[in-house]
C-alpha cells in the first residue's frame, strides 16, 4: 500500500489542480462526502444521533463543512463550530462554508469552548496534514473536550496533533476510532504514536490523478501488510535438499552473549534455512553445540579469551565461501580486535552480509561496494551510525531517512515503531509486530531469518520485507496466547515457522 509524506500529499493536490484541471472545490466536495459516508454508517442505528463537526482553519476544516452541508441535507442532527471567525473564513473553505449557511446549519463560532449537549459522533477536521511541531496552547481544551467526550470520533484526513511525517504527538492528539484519509494513507498514520490515535484507517478515492503519472520527490514510501506475503513466500519445490534451501554463515556470540548466536541460529532454522554454521570462539564451542542442536559449529581458536579477532579471519572467510548468506555482529562484543575482524569480514565477502548489533559498530569504516550489504539498526544504533541524536531522527525521520539512503547502497532495516526497511528509493513500513518485541534477543531472530531468505535466492529489499512481517505477525500471534509482557525471544523461533507454515497451506 502507497504511502504519502505530507510534501508528497501537498504535490499531489497542486498536481491534480494544474495538469487534470479538477479544482480544489471538487475535491473538497468529493472529501465531504466520504467524511459523511462514515458518519451515516456510523449512526445507522442510532435514534436521534447526534452530529458535532469542529472545523479549524484550511482545507481540514473545509472538508468538514463540506461534510456538514450533505449530513444536513440528508436530514441528520448536526451542530457545527469553527474555530475560526467567520471573517476569516476563506478559501475553497468559504464556498462550502456559504453554502452550510444558506441552507440553515447550526454554526458557532471561537476558541472557547461551547456547551456541546452530548455528540453521539465528533468529526474532527481541528488540524490537517499540514499540522508540525507542537500543538498551540489553546487547541489544548479541544483536543481533551474530543478525547474525553465517549462519542465515537471520525478524523478527517490526519488526528488533529499527529505530525503527518512523524507521527509523534507533543503534547497531545485526537483518538480517533476511524480516521478518513484523502487518497492515500499519509505516512504519520503508520509511524512512532500513529497507530494509537487514528483507529481504523481509511483510504477515500476523491478523485485524485494515479500517483503512477507524477514524478514525485523524495522516497517512495509503502507499506507491506498480510496481502504482500504470498508472492514473496514460495513453499520449497517437491525435490529440493538441505543445501539447495540455504546455506547460512552465522558470525555471532562471546562470552555472556552465547545466547544472541543461539537465537540468530534458530531464527534462520525455523525460518527455513537447509544448513547453518555458527563460527564459536573454541573456549565456547561446547556452550553452542549444547543449545545448537539442529545446527553446525565452526569452532574458531580463540585463546580461551571468549571472542573472536583477526586471526580467525581466513578461517571465517574460508568458510564464507560456502555459504550463501552471512550474518555478523549479534552478541560479538565491543572488543577492538573483534571489530576489526568485523571490518575485514565485510570489506572481503562479495556475498549478502546481515550486519546487526556489535557488528554495526565499525560501520562508519566501511567503504566500497556495500550494494550487498544489510544492516539492521535499532535507533540507538542507527543515531550512532549517522551521529545524529535519536529525538532528531525520530522528528525529522522521513529527511534522515531520505539523507542516508541517498549515501548508502545497501539495505537497511531501521528498528523505529514501526520497522523501516529501505533501498535505494523504495520504503516499506512494516505492518505487522507490537511492544512484545521490545525484548533482548528479538532482534537476533530477526536477523537469521533475514539471512535464510537472502540464502535462498531473494534480494535484500524483499528479504527484509518478508522477515520483518513475519517476525512481526509471529509476536502478534504470541501476545494474543500469553500476552506482551511475557513473551521472550526464544518464544519466537518456533511461532515463525508457524507463521511461515501458515502461509504456505494458503
Amino acid at each position: 500500500m502507497r504511502l504519502l509524506t505530507r510534501e508528497q500529499s501537498q504535490d499531489l493536490d497542486r498536481f491534480a489542480m494544474d495538469k487534470f484541471g479538477i479544482s480544489g472545490v471538487d475535491l473538497m466536495r468529493s472529501a465531504g462526502r466520504k467524511v459523511a459516508e462514515a458518519a451515516q454508517h456510523q449512526v445507522a442505528d442510532i435514534l436521534d444521533s447526534q452530529i458535532l463537526i469542529l472545523c479549524g482553519k484550511g482545507n481540514n476544516g473545509g472538508d468538514g463543512f463540506a461534510a456538514a452541508f450533505t449530513l444536513h441535507k440528508q436530514g441528520f442532527n448536526i451542530q457545527v463550530h469553527s474555530l475560526v471567525e467567520q471573517k476569516l473564513i476563506n478559501g475553497d473553505s468559504s464556498h462550502f462554508f456559504e453554502k452550510c449557511m444558506q441552507t440553515g446549519c447550526s454554526i458557532s463560532f471561537g476558541m472557547e469552548l461551547p456547551d456541546f449537549s452530548d455528540p453521539d459522533i465528533i468529526i474532527d477536521g481541528l488540524l490537517g496534514t499540514g499540522f508540525r511541531n507542537e500543538l498551540k496552547p489553546e487547541f489544548l481544551p479541544w483536543i481533551d473536550l474530543i478525547n474525553n467526550s465517549g462519542a465515537f470520533v471520525i478524523s478527517i484526513d490526519i488526528p488533529s496533533g499527529l505530525d503527518c511525517n512523524s507521527g509523534l504527538i507533543l503534547p497531545t492528539a485526537v483518538r480517533a476510532n476511524k480516521t478518513i484519509t484523502m487518497g492515500f494513507v499519509k505516512v504519520g498514520l503508520c509511524l512512532a504514536h500513529g497507530k494509537d490515535h487514528s483507529g481504523s484507517i481509511e483510504p477515500v478515492d476523491i478523485g485524485f490523478p494515479s500517483i503512477a503519472t507524477m514524478n514525485q520527490e523524495g522516497l517512495s514510501w509503502n507499506q507491506i501488510d498480510k496481502t504482500d506475503i504470498p508472492s514473496l513466500l514460495q513453499s520449497p519445490a517437491t525435490n529440493t535438499y538441505k543445501h539447495k534451501q540455504g546455506k547460512v554463515l552465522i558470525v555471532a556470540g562471546s562470552e555472556g552473549m552465547t545466547g544472541a548466536a543461539v537465537l540468530a541460529t534458530y531464527g534462520a532454522l525455523r525460518s527455513g534455512a537447509g544448513v547453518t554454521v555458527t563460527c564459536a570462539p573454541s573456549s565456547l564451542n561446547n556452550v553452542y553445540e549444547k543449545y545448537i542442536l539442529e545446527g553446525m559449529t565452526l569452532s574458531c581458536d580463540d585463546e580461551e579469551r571468549g571472542y573472536l579477532t583477526m586471526n580467525n579471519f581466513d578461517q571465517i572467510f574460508d568458510k564464507s565461501e560456502w555459504a550463501d548468506s552471512i550474518i555478523i555482529g549479534p552478541g560479538l562484543g565491543t572488543n577492538s580486535e573483534t571489530i576489526k575482524l568485523i571490518k575485514a569480514l565485510v570489506h572481503s565477502i562479495k556475498k549478502p552480509v546481515i550486519l546487526d548489533a556489535d557488528g554495526l559498530q565499525c560501520y562508519s569504516e566501511l567503504s566500497g561496494d556495500l550494494e550487498k550489504l544489510i544492516v539492521t539498526p535499532h535507533l540507538g544504533e542507527f543515531s550512532a551510525m549517522i551521529q545524529h541524536p535519536i529525538n532528531e531522527i525520530t522528528s525529522h525521520f522521513i529527511s534522515i531517512v531520505t539523507r542516508f539512503m541517498s549515501g548508502f547502497r545497501g539495505t537497511a532495516v531501521i528498528k523505529h515503531v514501526p520497522a523501516c526497511i529501505c533501498q535505494g528509493k523504495q520504503v516499506s513500513l512494516n505492518s505487522s509486530g507490537n511492544p512484545a518485541l521490545a525484548t533482548a534477543g528479538t532482534g537476533d531472530v530477526l536477523s537469521g531469518m533475514i539471512g535464510t531468505f537472502c540464502a535462498q535466492g531473494m534480494d535484500g529489499y524483499n528479504a527484509c520485507r518478508l522477515a520483518t512481517y513475519v517476525h512481526g505477525k509471529a509476536a502478534d500471534q504470541l501476545s494474543q496466547a500469553i500476552g506482551k509482557r511475557g513473551m521472550i525471544a526464544s518464544d519466537l523461533p518456533a511461532e515463525v515457522a508457524a507463521v511461515i507454515g501458515k502461509y504456505e497451506q494458503e
